[in-house]
C-alpha cells in the first residue's frame, strides 16, 4: 500500500506544469543617439583644457576617484571620462523618445497550483 501511495504522490508532483506569462516591449536601439553628435564627441587623448575650449563649461564635474584617478564631466548630451588630464572615453546620453515604442521582455513563472489558489481567492 505504501509503495502505491508514494508512486501516486510522485506521479501527481511530476505532472505539475508551469505556466508562463510574458509581456513584450520594443526598444528602438538605432534611434537612441544622434550620429552627428557621436562623430563630434571629444576624442581619446584630448586634454581637459581642449574639451573646455571646444564644448564650454560642463554642467557637472565629478572629482577623480581610484588609481589611476578617473573623473568625468557631464554635458547636456554627453559625458566625458578623464584619466588624469586626458580623455579616455566619451559617451552620448540616450535620447528618450516619447513617440517611440519601448520594448522590455519580462517573464513571470506561475505554477498551476498558484493559479488555482489565485482563482479560489477571487
Amino acid at each position: 500500500m505504501k509503495p502505491l501511495f508514494l508512486s501516486l504522490i510522485f506521479a501527481v508532483f511530476s505532472t505539475v506544469t508551469v505556466c508562463t506569462v510574458a509581456e513584450t516591449i520594443k526598444v528602438p536601439v538605432g534611434s537612441q543617439s544622434n550620429q552627428t553628435l557621436q562623430q563630434n564627441l571629444p576624442k581619446t587623448g584630448v586634454s581637459k583644457a581642449s574639451v573646455k575650449n571646444q564644448f564650454g563649461e560642463p554642467i557637472k564635474e565629478s572629482p577623480a576617484k581610484g588609481q589611476p584617478p578617473i573623473s568625468n564631466w557631464e554635458y547636456s548630451e554627453f559625458v566625458v571620462y578623464f584619466e588624469y588630464d586626458h580623455v579616455i572615453h566619451s559617451v552620448a546620453k540616450p535620447k528618450i523618445h516619447e513617440s517611440k515604442e519601448t520594448v522590455i521582455e519580462t517573464t513571470d513563472e506561475i505554477s498551476e497550483d498558484d493559479l488555482k489558489l489565485d482563482a479560489q481567492k477571487k
